[in-house]
């Protein structure tokens, strides 16, 4: 599947707004708060950062490099903390 290059770019930050839900979600089921729910938050943010790059092709197993899941990873989490900031606190 073919995305155009500003979706390509964009995917990350849209996949880190579209994981507060999620992330808020999965703390109050599981009743997590301080370090785990940080690493909670980590976890998540790794799994969407994962599905956002094999969504727009960035990463197959042929093509696997781990500075690019640590891009999209820091991409998803960031943006995951900037709008739970804004929105949440």
């Amino acid at each position: 599947m073919d995305f155009p290059v500003v979706l390509a770019e964009l995917l990350p930050y849209l996949v880190g707004v579209i994981g507060v839900p999620v992330i808020n979600w999965l703390k109050a089921q599981l009743a997590l708060s301080g370090k785990p729910a940080m690493w909670l938050t980590i976890a998540v943010s790794f799994v969407l950062a994962i599905g956002a790059l094999f969504l727009v092709g960035d990463l197959s197993l042929a093509s696997f490099t781990v500075e690019g899941i640590f891009a999209a990873l820091g991409q998803v989490l960031a943006t995951t903390t900037v709008v739970y900031k804004l929105f949440v606190d």
